[in-house]
């Protein structure tokens, strides 16, 4: 059982049916607008209670981030700190007093998680506007940062000076729910984060800069594949060109091929320099295009280009004879006008491929 799916899978006997009930708890909620969120806290209180009852006396890093992150929501939505901790306190007691009689042995570990969940709770509602920023509010800017828009000065008001922008992506594409999760579970007061497309951005202050490689080494064993990954150094006025720098190198490198590692700008300098270039990158895309209609064609150049123009490895990987990968060069040759087996030709094809893997991402 993994943090990120802690609920237990066990049957609730009779006596629980006391958590299934908010109704009432609800009813006390004001404003009415806020008892949404009321709910999703309740909800997330109460797992955590279920997992007590059922057994499992430690609470886990997810189960807390979720609960402060549902404090956020309903301080958000117009609730008082005093209201949250009020609402979680009738929850305890109404726990408190169903299990008294049937486990009077698991009240100490009730009221134990009812202190946990409150100091948790507050938190997470504390962080309103002019604090730490929500969850919600920190994928808002990263979003933005990363889409290039022009933030106002109240955006970045509370922002750090320095940041590293540390920019990922998996070959084998994760849920954002999931990479929510972890994001959420390995937070420090500072960092923005946030899944962005196929790719996740995470914003170090340049103060927990060595909290990187930890988080780097968690994502790839969270997911269980190395993802490709890039780290851009910033001012806080730049964190728009960092993440838009971390956006293309990511893309550089998949196009081009590279296996999944850490990679910075000087691992694609020429393909960024080219894509940079409107007009050099327009008669590259021009000159690739037609050979994209051809997925035999475009994906052996793809190989060649990935195995360094090797044909023998080419031929390995692609499991054709090597006369069949000559003959396919030989028609990449005709439609693009260049042969991949030269020099310049290598050169060329490869950063037309990179400008049309760019284009059409």
């Amino acid at each position: 059982m993994t943090v990120l799916d802690d609920r237990p899978d066990r049957r609730i006997r009779p006596e629980d049916d006391f958590l299934t009930d908010s109704a009432e708890l609800l009813a006390v909620v004001t404003p009415e607008d806020a008892r949404p969120a009321a709910a999703s806290l309740l909800g997330e209180a109460t797992g955590v209670y279920r997992r007590v009852l059922a057994g499992d006396t430690a609470v886990t890093p997810a189960q807390r981030t979720r609960v402060r992150i549902a404090g956020q929501a309903f301080a958000e939505a117009g609730a008082t700190a005093d209201m949250a901790a009020d609402l979680l306190g009738r929850l305890a007691a109404r726990v408190v007093d169903a299990v008294a009689p049937h486990r009077p042995h698991q009240v100490a570990s009730v009221v134990q998680v009812a202190h946990l969940l409150v100091r948790d709770l507050l938190a997470g509602a504390s962080q309103r506007p002019g604090g730490t920023p929500s969850r919600a509010a920190r994928c808002v800017l990263v979003h933005r940062l990363v889409r290039g828009e022009r933030l106002a000065p109240e955006d970045v008001a509370g922002l750090e000076e320095e940041y590293v922008v540390l920019a990922a992506r998996f070959p084998q594409p994760v849920p954002h729910e999931k990479l929510a999760a972890l994001l959420d579970e390995h937070h420090e007061d500072g960092m923005l984060s946030a899944p962005v497309g196929d790719d996740v951005f995470v914003l170090v202050p340049r103060r927990l800069e060595r909290r990187i490689t930890p988080l780097l080494g968690v994502l790839a064993c969270r997911f269980g594949q190395q993802p490709w990954t890039t780290t851009v150094p910033a001012p806080r006025a730049g964190l728009a060109a960092a993440c838009k720098e971390a956006a293309d190198v990511l893309g550089l490198i998949t196009a081009t091929g590279r296996p999944a590692g850490r990679y910075s700008l000087d691992d694609v300098l020429l393909e960024y320099a080219v894509v940079q270039d409107p007009v050099t990158s327009s008669r590259l895309l021009a000159m690739i295009s037609p050979l994209a209609g051809n997925e035999v064609l475009h994906g052996t150049l793809a190989t060649l280009i990935r195995t360094d123009f090797n044909r023998t490895v080419a031929a390995r990987e692609l499991f054709i004879h090597r006369s069949t990968l000559d003959y396919r060069i030989r028609r990449i040759e005709e439609i693009t006008g260049h042969n991949p087996l030269t020099s310049r030709g290598a050169h060329m094809l490869a950063a037309a491929m990179a400008v049309h893997a760019i284009a059409g991402s």
